[in-house]
């Protein structure tokens, strides 16, 4: 009778609904963004997959590896959720207002989907900037992004058609990402600083987008002289 090797045994009993390697990546995810790169310990990020912590060695070898899965996983989860929600809109018949408008709508919700892969990621960049570059090269060459050109190309078609004033394309791209996204990074603190009480979660966050496009495109939209 042939006999079964404890890993492989240990993978039997661990198989669920989710793989085994699911498994492991929904809670090194988890385990990351909370503790960060160098406080996790893949014991924890075992616990929390329910699995033995040989089966994480077995489908990661390392911590670094596991990490950098984890990383490039979410970049790629974040912007392929982001290309599909604008490749669902009649972007040929949008003016560059128009496209903005829906392309910082769908961000802002999107980012507040993935908090959790948000944290991961900044964590990341503190701790390994470099590491964080590779990830999102290899994404950008496996053709996974592509939507920043995209919209950069439409910023340049709304200054030529004198729709948008002549502002750097690249730098209000940097505008639209930071205005998004710092809110859910530094959130805790402006509760402190400004005595933010939100009472109503939904109602605030809608609020929090529609001055994001406020003061985004209503200081690069042209001014027009009656």
């Amino acid at each position: 009778m042939k006999k079964t090797k404890p890993i492989e045994k240990a993978i039997a009993i661990a198989s669920s609904p989710l793989s085994v390697r699911e498994s492991i990546l929904i809670a090194a995810t988890e385990i990351f963004s909370e503790q960060g790169k160098n406080g996790a310990r893949i014991d924890h990020i075992a616990a929390r997959a329910n699995v033995n912590k040989a089966l994480v060695y077995y489908y990661f070898h390392n911590k670094d590896t596991l990490f950098k899965e984890t990383g490039k996983r979410q970049i790629q989860a974040v912007f392929s959720e982001i290309q599909t929600a604008m490749s669902n809109e009649p972007l040929e018949e949008l003016d560059a207002v128009a496209f903005l408008k829906r392309f910082i709508r769908h961000h802002f919700l999107i980012i507040r989907g993935h908090r959790t892969s948000i944290r991961l990621l900044i964590g990341a960049l503190a701790d390994d900037p470099e590491m964080v570059r590779r990830l999102i090269r290899e994404v950008a060459d496996d053709g996974a992004v592509n939507l920043p050109k995209m919209i950069i190309r439409r910023i340049e078609e709304g200054i030529a058609a004198g729709q948008l004033r002549a502002v750097n394309p690249k730098q209000m791209l940097i505008s639209i990402l930071g205005m998004n996204l710092f809110f859910f990074i530094a959130r805790p603190i402006a509760q402190v600083f400004l005595d933010l009480k939100v009472e109503d979660e939904e109602l605030f966050l809608e609020e929090r987008m529609t001055s994001v496009l406020d003061l985004l495109l209503y200081g690069a939209v042209e001014r027009r002289t009656e």
